[in-house]
């Protein structure tokens, strides 16, 4: 019951952040719209995931959480690559890792863990990949002056929101496998969802500063 609640909760908050970005996608940079499109399709999986169980009885939609990790992986990694667009060693680096783990997360889904499964390898790259991004933001703009419009500022606060959720959701996907023979899988699903809720609030934060108070 309680991981259904969290479950329309995220969904619910999905859908709010996805309605503000597609009315004022004008007022979003190039990163900000990769990182809409994460959002969209965030929101379309979520509920999909809800909704087809419901539709078709013993439906297997494990493939959704594979083009997930494909998805979250793509547009966060350009949203990132945007970011740092003064950064040509940065996006060298993505531009040269974009691709090579993209196909590694398809031929795993493919090889080693069929889309009918759990994809908790590719999960865990792609986690891995995330939370890098996310510290060197970091890093780089401990780096330099700190900038106090509300620009930055909602960068700040999603960024923050990116490394938290990720570095927390990355335990139960690297150990899923293991987990599930020890402890109830419901109480892993609780805490991520949980997580996950958390994660959303933060991004909405941020992206009501920078769609409505940019200007200040």
């Amino acid at each position: 019951m309680l991981t259904r609640v969290l479950g329309f909760a995220d969904s619910s908050l999905l859908l709010i952040s996805f309605v503000l970005i597609l009315l004022y996608w004008n007022r979003l940079n190039t990163a900000l719209k990769f990182f809409g499109a994460f959002i969209g399709l965030s929101f379309l999986v979520q509920t999909s995931a809800f909704t087809i169980p419901y539709l078709i009885k013993g439906y297997n939609n494990f493939w959704l959480l594979h083009l997930l990790t494909l998805g979250e992986f793509i547009f966060l990694s350009l949203f990132y690559y945007h970011l740092f667009k003064e950064n040509d060693r940065f996006q060298k680096f993505i531009r040269i890792f974009l691709p090579i783990v993209s196909l590694l997360i398809i031929s795993n889904s493919i090889f080693l863990e069929p889309i009918t499964g759990y994809n908790s390898n590719a999960k865990a790259l792609t986690q891995l990949f995330i939370i890098s991004y996310a510290i060197y933001y970091f890093y780089i703009v401990s780096t330099k002056e700190i900038l106090t419009d509300n620009y930055n500022k909602a960068l700040h606060i999603i960024n923050s929101g990116i490394l938290l959720y990720y570095a927390g959701s990355l335990f139960i996907f690297m150990f899923g496998k293991i987990a599930m023979d020890i402890v109830e899988w419901k109480l892993f699903l609780i805490f991520n969802a949980t997580l996950y809720f958390i994660f959303l609030i933060i991004v909405l934060i941020g992206l009501w500063k920078v769609i409505f108070k940019q200007q200040n």
